[in-house]
């Protein structure tokens, strides 16, 4: 696995479209797009976004060329440690290839697996942390959503559990990671609260999945 970090607008605008309805966080409008809107633009007016992401890039200060070494440099220093845990959580030998991390103002960050790439904001104080959390997503989205749907379970409990399952961040990861760990959305507070109690004495990932699938969702 290897992750590239890279700044596109046409990427910024495209994780702006795809982060404005979120499952976690329902009928909340991310603040990013209350400013731009602020700002007399709409937001299908992709110019004038473009500008605003230009000029908000500007105001930050972010050198890209210094942020993006400053990333690489931090995030090699685990990444091998990282990558070998995670197979070992899941129990898998397989390998994510080449991952690009693109860089974004907004606190919202998108992902897509199939593509390959996800989201990380040039204001997060401890980038690792997001990179992990996204990493976990891409584990789980290819090991498991498939088998949710087979289920006939939906996409959104899919996430639910998705979600829920980053509370391996803290008791796997804690000594790679700077920061406040215990993040999470109040919608899978009660999934991650069994997760993080049951862990203890199941440290499988399949045998949790199963856990979940049966007690949340009467499968």
């Amino acid at each position: 696995m290897k992750i590239v970090f890279k700044y596109d607008l046409e990427k910024e605008y495209n994780n702006l479209l795809c982060t404005m309805g979120s499952l976690n966080r329902p009928g909340e409008t991310p603040q990013l797009v209350k400013e731009i809107i602020d700002q007399g633009i709409k937001i299908d007016d992709k110019a004038n976004v473009l500008d605003f992401f230009d000029q908000e890039m500007k105001r930050l200060e972010t050198n890209i060329e210094v942020k993006i070494n400053n990333l690489t440099k931090n995030w090699d220093l685990i990444s091998a440690e990282v990558e070998n845990r995670l197979k070992k959580l899941f129990n898998t030998d397989l390998d994510l290839g080449e991952i690009t991390a693109y860089l974004t103002i907004s606190m919202m960050c998108g992902y897509n697996t199939e593509k390959r790439y996800f989201f990380i904001s040039v204001s997060r104080e401890f980038p690792n942390k997001t990179i992990v959390h996204e990493l976990l997503h891409f584990y789980t989205h290819i090991l498991y959503e498939e088998k949710f749907a087979d289920l006939g379970l939906s996409y959104e409990k899919f996430n639910d559990y998705k979600e829920a399952l980053t509370f391996l961040l803290q008791t796997n990861f804690s000594d790679l990671l700077e920061g406040d760990l215990e993040d999470g959305y109040k919608k899978q507070e009660e999934i991650r609260s069994f997760l993080k109690s049951t862990w203890p004495e199941c440290e499988d990932v399949e045998e949790l999945t199963e856990m979940v699938v049966k007690k949340f969702f009467g499968i």
